[in-house]
């Protein structure tokens, strides 16, 4: 073989390996598009969280869980093409006529479903996780979008500080509570369940003493109420699409002399706050932000 034809050869055989090797690395990766969103990849999220990481993540599903009517007007009509999956268990047949290239799914409810899914698309069982930015993570490494959710992650960081350091300026070592009126029960929530994390210390507002503690949250009745008696209250009326009990509840404890004897409702900082839209509340960046701003302009306006 003459010296030209060798190096010709040899020139082939390189560009036919650099070719094999692209295609190998595409191969295990999605194509996702060059804004962080997808495009190219059909993704479909089998729990009701999983869309508020999505959205973060500048992705878009072609299905997904839902638990109201509607998904979180947060994601401002980004999802409005989005299949909704409801709440109600695996929605197979749902999933099957998104054609998903993708399926994302939490392991603890959905493993014993994996080869049913499988079928359908690609899937990816996530681990539960106690803290959200593990999950965000772990949707991240499922989508090749790590750098997006650590940046996420660095942002809801400053955002906090920036709320707490607002926060702090106005309201001191004066008492909160977070309190949710559901239908049947009301609930305070302390300091280690997930809403609690973030109103006591990811914001720093001081619980009250009688608080148990290590609890994550105690049911409380009325005539419980004046030993908690705190500065602050921050109250959420539940009750999913039909919200009518639990205001029931709330109406009629206003309307007690216990109710209106205590020092947040003497003071006009009794803060009600939203239902649908705080759903995910301490369990995603997104919908959290959205509840800290509001919690920050309730308490700050009359300060």
């Amino acid at each position: 073989m003459n010296t030209g034809r060798k190096w010709s050869f040899i020139c082939i055989l390189l560009m036919m390996l650099l070719i094999a090797a692209c295609g190998s690395n595409n191969e295990e990766k999605p194509e996702l598009a060059q804004d962080g969103g997808s495009e190219a990849v059909r993704v479909v999220a089998t729990s009701i969280t999983y869309p508020d990481f999505l959205y973060v993540l500048g992705v878009t599903p072609v299905a997904a869980e839902n638990y109201h009517s509607e998904f979180p007007s947060y994601f401002k009509d980004t999802f409005k093409d989005a299949t909704k999956l409801g709440s109600s268990g695996l929605n197979l047949e749902g999933i099957l006529s998104a054609e998903p290239d993708i399926i994302i799914a939490p392991k603890w409810r959905d493993e014993k479903d994996y080869d049913q899914l499988a079928k359908i698309a690609k899937t990816v069982l996530l681990p539960d996780r106690d803290d959200w930015r593990d999950e965000l993570r772990d949707i991240g490494g499922a989508l090749d979008l790590q750098q997006k959710a650590e940046q996420v992650i660095q942002d809801y960081e400053q955002h906090m500080a920036e709320a707490q350091k607002s926060l702090q300026a106005v309201v001191g070592d004066e008492t909160f509570i977070y309190m949710r009126i559901m239908s049947k029960e009301s609930y305070v929530m302390g300091e280690t369940s997930n809403r609690g994390i973030v109103i006591h210390k990811e914001l720093g507002l001081k619980t009250v003493e009688a608080f148990p503690k290590g609890e994550g949250s105690v049911a409380i009745s009325l005539e419980m109420l004046p030993d908690y008696n705190p500065d602050h209250i921050i109250l959420q009326i539940d009750g999913g699409d039909d919200n009518t009990t639990a205001q029931k509840l709330y109406d009629d404890m206003k309307a007690t002399a216990i109710w209106k004897d205590l020092k947040a409702v003497k003071s006009d900082q009794v803060y009600l706050v939203g239902d649908k839209e705080w759903m995910n509340f301490g369990f995603s960046p997104v919908a959290t932000i959205k509840a800290v701003d509001e919690i920050v302009a309730s308490v700050t306006k009359n300060k």
